[in-house]
């Protein structure tokens, strides 16, 4: 956020700062755990989920062909069981993959909250717009003063669009990836309950985990009204 020097539209853009720099923490650890998750399944950033658990799978299966670990798909975030002693590379992996979760689960439990609080101030902010010369010649602004004042006005809308955007994404990505990570799991028969080439039932369960996922239906009005 850029200053303007006009105290009014000042203290809007204030109020966001903090939403911001949480909403790109959390786009930065998600991607960050995921591109760690990836790497341990010898895979480079550009892979999807999907493509790391089938590449994984063989090294979660025991010599008898019985699985090492388990996905849980009972649960809306599926959690990585260990079904007895695991050798220090899958408990790397079990602690990448609970990382993959955790900043998921984070990342969607407070988008709703930080989402809805940028599209504020972008709406708040855009209110001025029309008076914003009137009100910098009011703080005494004039000449190359005023214009940087409109230039910065500008950017601050562009970047809280950007940041919106950029969450939004975000989210989107992360509700890919647990549908990836469940039918993958189903897939390779690592899901848990499940019998071979998994049923009817788990896939329905696991489907309506997701259902659960909370997904803001009117974001991207709002984002259009914020703009008007």
């Amino acid at each position: 956020m850029r200053v303007l020097l006009i105290k009014a539209l000042d203290d809007v853009f204030k109020t966001v700062m903090l939403p911001l720099r949480e909403a790109t923490d959390l786009r930065e650890n998600m991607q960050n755990a995921i591109v760690s998750f990836k790497e341990l399944c010898g895979l480079s950033a550009v892979a999807n989920l999907k493509q790391c658990i089938l590449a994984l799978s063989p090294r979660l299966t025991g010599t008898d062909n019985s699985p090492i670990l388990l996905f849980n798909l009972a649960e809306q975030y599926p959690n990585l069981e260990p079904q007895g002693l695991l050798p220090e590379v899958l408990k790397k992996v079990v602690t990448t993959y609970d990382m993959v979760i955790q900043t998921s689960k984070t990342l969607l439990e407070n988008f709703e909250g930080l989402y809805d609080r940028i599209l504020q101030t972008q709406k708040a902010a855009m209110e001025f717009h029309e008076n914003l010369h009137d009100l910098a010649v009011k703080e005494g602004l004039k000449g190359r003063k005023l214009h940087k004042a409109v230039e910065s006005f500008t950017w601050n809308i562009t970047v809280l669009k950007g940041q919106a955007d950029l969450l939004k994404h975000a989210q989107s990505e992360v509700q890919e990836n647990l549908r990836q990570i469940h039918y993958s799991a189903l897939t390779c028969n690592l899901s848990k309950g499940a019998p071979a080439g998994g049923s009817s039932g788990s896939e329905s369960k696991s489907r309506r985990s997701l259902e659960a996922i909370p997904e803001k239906a009117t974001a991207e009005q709002e984002l259009t009204d914020g703009e008007s």
